[in-house]
């Protein structure tokens, strides 16, 4: 019974404990309509609270609104609190210069974690199965990938985005849809030929199961969960690695060569796609973990006694003799920006690789039991002039930071914080009207700040790309 084996799921990953909120993606397709329900079920057992959210992409308006209307309908019939989110995917992808799949990924995610902040949710309870496993590591295959990218998704992921169908097949959960009258609506994007995903699902397993393994996604599945291990254990040798060569971190990552030398060439890639993420605080993954790791792995395998290199993707690798350093490239030029931003939604800057989105928030709350995030800013939506733009620090810019008194020169801010020249322009600035509002990643200006006045709030959130 499919039930059963979805207890199985989560007590084998532990993806669901006692008293936990769970922020539920539903977009009213038989997945998450199944998922809704089985959770619904569960909720007694985990002492579960479940919220609904729905996210309309603005792709498809007819379907979309029908879709929106069931998802609330079902959540109300239920008695579970139901969030709507509406964005255009399509103008998002374009200024991204990413895939409307993949936009519409990104939006989906960020709408989903503000909902953990507003209700003080842990998990994320998305609806994918086995199928949709199988589809993606056949994905990551044809856009090129490794281990990390093979081993497909995973039941959990950071401890907080689950996927309790992971193990079930798309065929056994419409089967239950149908047995149990759990209402649904077809997604008419999941035929259209354009999307490689589409002709994987509808032209490429059926062909492979018909003349060559009739067994080929289980195949596959079982593959996955087969290299799911042993990337775990790469893992955990890697970072034993990594801890032994650099046992204190710094700006600039220092190591003995050849201790690096020493170490297998497949722990050795995944100790330099871990020095990368440390000097630029970013996960590296996929196709872009490639192109960053590659050249630094090639430079190291046969260097001269001494250099000093500037290698692509602002890296700098320097070696004397047997020490080597990796840090930031201290001449990569950031160009000047100013980008308005779009308020509510997300928007893109090429020029720092960075996204930022801007949410409305109701409510009152003081400043400081807000959370505390270098990456987000809480802002009183009636102290800012719109439209907010975000720039680079231009000479003579000032602010007043929160909790002084008084304006005082960028300049000065930046040598009380020690950061040094060359990083300056990679410093983002909120501009509001002709004020700085917030220095990203440092504070925002003590005249934005939410206080016992404040009736609405804006939020803040600026991401790597």
């Amino acid at each position: 019974m499919l039930f059963k084996r979805v207890q199985k799921t989560i007590g084998r990953y532990h993806l669901l404990g006692g008293g936990d909120r769970v922020v539920l993606g539903v977009s009213g397709g038989v997945d998450s309509m199944v998922l809704l329900h089985l959770l619904y079920n569960l909720r007694e057992e985990f002492s579960l609270s479940l919220i609904v959210a729905h996210v309309n992409h603005g792709l498809r308006p007819n379907e979309s609104k029908k879709e929106a209307e069931l998802v609330e309908r079902e959540s109300n019939r239920l008695g579970l609190p139901f969030e709507y989110g509406q964005f255009d995917v399509k103008k998002f992808s374009q200024t991204a210069g990413l895939s409307v799949q993949d936009a519409a990924r990104r939006i989906r995610f960020h709408f989903f974690e503000t909902l953990l902040l507003k209700y003080e949710a842990r998990k994320i309870a998305l609806g994918h199965n086995a199928d949709d496993q199988v589809e993606t590591i056949l994905l990551r295959l044809f856009r090129g990938s490794g281990l990390k990218g093979l081993k497909g998704m995973l039941p959990i992921r950071e401890m907080r985005v689950i996927r309790p169908l992971l193990e079930v097949w798309r065929r056994e959960i419409e089967f239950f849809a149908i047995e149990s009258k759990i209402p649904y609506l077809l997604d008419s994007s999941n035929l259209r030929g354009d999307y490689l995903r589409n002709r994987i699902r509808l032209n490429l397993i059926p062909l492979i199961e018909k003349e060559y393994q009739p067994s080929f996604k289980e195949l596959v599945f079982k593959t996955s969960a087969f290299l799911r291990e042993e990337d775990d254990y790469l893992e955990r040798e890697a970072e034993e690695a990594y801890h032994r060569l650099i046992p204190e971190e710094r700006v600039a990552l220092s190591f003995n060569f050849s201790d690096f030398q020493s170490l297998h060439k497949a722990i050795q890639w995944r100790v330099i796609q871990r020095m990368l993420e440390r000097v630029y605080r970013k996960e590296t993954e996929g196709n872009e973990a490639w192109i960053a790791i590659d050249p630094v792995y090639e430079r190291l395998r046969h260097p001269p006694s001494s250099f000093v290199e500037e290698l692509p993707h602002g890296v700098c690798l320097e070696k004397r003799y047997d020490r080597v350093k990796l840090k930031k490239s201290m001449v990569k030029l950031i160009p000047p920006f100013e980008v308005e931003l779009l308020t509510p939604g997300p928007t893109l800057i090429k020029e720092i690789e960075r996204e930022v989105w801007v949410e409305e928030l109701d409510g009152k709350a003081r400043q400081e039991d807000l959370p505390q995030s270098s990456e987000i800013a809480f802002l009183d939506y009636q102290k800012l002039r719109f439209p907010l733009r975000m720039r680079n620090f231009r000479p003579g810019d000032r602010f007043q930071p929160l909790g002084v008194r008084g304006q005082q020169k960028l300049k000065e801010f930046f040598i009380d914080h020690k950061i040094p020249r060359f990083e300056r322009p990679e410093v983002s600035l909120l501009i509001s009207g002709e004020k700085v509002a917030w220095v990203v990643g440092y504070r925002i200006s003590d005249q934005v700040k939410v206080d016992e006045e404040t009736k609405k709030i804006l939020r803040v959130e600026v991401r790597r790309c």
